[in-house]
Parts: structure tokens; C-alpha cells; sequence
């Protein structure tokens, strides 16, 4: 999360608050950009408001620059038959620009508190499509009862007030996520940079998916991207020249340079 929120985060810029068994939410806006928080000056979401779909986080746009591994070399791919899960909704931001970048995608978003889902909604224009389903309950459920094998895409993006997740961090978890995932399928995680010294458990990742591709970002965060598939050694130049090209063509639909977000994690696969 982004390091100096004092701009924003003052008493007279809070739009709404409210509580619930796991805490305090508060929605804060300074005219520009709308900001949710827990309790903490960590920016959960932010939204510019001018432009809603626009992700504003380095980290989430590299999260959602994995999509240009997934996407047809055709500009116009619009998501025809892509299945999306997202664990851990926030201000529904990444649902909103995945929606914008592809609006035929099927989008099953997992929140664990409703009253985020309802500030996602009221603050934040999380879309009321029929491609977007959102269902309230614990993301370590959710994979327990969903059928396997489905998602072409799955994000991991858990954060409480005290910070990431750390059963993401957890074996079993990753093995539920690898099973909920079609082959080919993408795995993304979000956590802090400070996870980066978790050798053993990025082993462990290695040794489940074929491919494994991270990076930090300017704000923090260490992002993971998972494929399970066979084992990749290298991507060849080829790949990586039309991997650009890609970034080019969506970098219209996602209103910033793909290409910048993307470049970390293929600069030495």
C-alpha cells in the first residue's frame, strides 16, 4: 500500500464510516480520488473518480497486467468464455477494471465482510452487471466448496487492518488455489514487500506451478504470478516482443502504460 497517505487521510476529507464485527470502514475522498481504509492510513482501494475503471496503484496494475498473458493477439478480445476469481473485493476496483478491459469475462468476486461489499457499491460504482457476481463468505471456504479446475484466472488479494494475509503464505492454500484453476490458468498474489524473504514457500510455488514470474513495485508490494502448466524455463524473445505488443494494444482500454507494469516480471524470464 502506498506509504504517505497524509494527503488525504484528514477528519474533514471522511465521506462515510462504519462498523462491523471486524472493524471500522471508512471511505475518504479529497475531491479527486476517493480512498478506502480499515481503521489504518493504508489505502485498501483508491479510485480517481473522473475515471472510475482507471486502476491507480502500481500494484494493481501489475496484478491485471497479467491478463496480457492470457489475451489473443487480437486487440478487440473482449474475454469471451474467461472465468475470473477475485479473493478479497475492497473497494471492487480491480472488478470494475477487469470488467472495463473485459466485458464478456465471467467475474466472481469473495469479500468477507458485506458491509464492504455495500461501500463497494455505494462509494466506489462497483458495477451491478450480470458478469460481476459477488458473494459474501471467507475466501479459504469459497475454494473448499467451488468446483475445481475452472478459473483462467484467480487473484489473491487478502488484506485485513493489520496488513496482508498471512494464510496465504499457507501450503494448503496454495494447493486449493491450484485446484481451482483450469490448466494454463493464472495464480496472482499480493503481499508485501517484506514477504520477499519467504524463500522456501516461493519453492514451494515453483514446484506446484510450471511458471513463476514476480516483482516489486514503486509502492510496496511483491507480486506474484503462478501458471499452472508444464515447466517454463525461459520465455523466449518471441514471446516476449508480442507480450509488448499486447501491452500496446490494451494499454488504450486500461488508460496507463501497460507495458511499464508488465516489463519487471519478463525482463528476466
Amino acid at each position: 500500500m502506498p506509504a504517505k497517505p497524509s494527503e488525504w487521510y484528514r477528519p474533514e476529507n471522511e465521506r462515510h464510516r462504519r462498523h462491523d464485527e471486524h472493524g471500522v470502514i471508512q471511505v475518504f475522498d479529497d475531491g479527486d480520488k476517493r480512498f478506502l481504509c480499515f481503521g489504518s492510513a493504508d489505502e485498501q482501494s483508491c479510485q480517481l473518480r473522473s475515471r472510475p475503471s482507471q486502476l491507480q496503484h502500481e500494484y494493481a496494475r501489475a496484478m491485471l497486467g497479467v491478463i496480457v498473458l492470457m489475451s489473443e493477439p487480437d486487440s478487440d478480445w473482449q474475454g469471451n468464455g474467461v472465468s475470473i476469481t477475485l479473493l478479497g473485493l475492497g473497494g471492487g476496483t480491480l472488478a470494475s477494471a477487469i470488467h472495463q478491459w473485459l466485458p464478456e469475462a465471467q467475474i466472481t468476486a469473495i469479500e468477507l465482510r458485506k458491509a464492504v461489499v455495500q461501500v463497494a457499491r455505494q462509494y466506489f460504482a462497483l458495477p451491478r452487471a450480470p458478469q460481476i457476481r459477488v458473494q459474501v463468505m471467507e475466501a479459504s471456504d469459497y475454494l473448499q466448496q467451488a468446483p475445481g479446475s475452472q478459473a483462467q484466472l484467480l487473484v489473491s488479494d487478502l488484506y485485513l487492518c493489520s496488513g496482508a494475509d498471512e494464510r496465504q503464505l499457507q501450503q494448503d492454500y496454495i494447493d486449493r488455489c491450484w485446484e481451482h484453476l483450469a490448466e494454463g490458468g493464472w495464480l496472482v498474489v499480493n503481499l508485501w514487500r517484506e514477504h520477499r524473504d519467504q524463500v522456501a514457500w516461493l519453492s514451494q510455488l515453483k514446484q506446484r506451478f510450471g511458471q513463476v514470474l514476480h516483482a516489486t513495485t514503486s509502492d510496496g508490494n511483491w507480486i506474484i504470478w503462478a501458471q499452472k502448466c508444464e515447466l517454463v524455463v525461459e520465455l523466449p524473445i518471441q514471446q516476449k516482443n508480442e507480450i509488448r505488443q499486447r501491452c500496446k494494444a490494451l494499454s488504450g482500454r486500461a488508460g496507463f502504460n501497460l507495458w511499464r507494469s508488465v516489463k519487471p516480471f519478463i525482463k528476466h524470464g
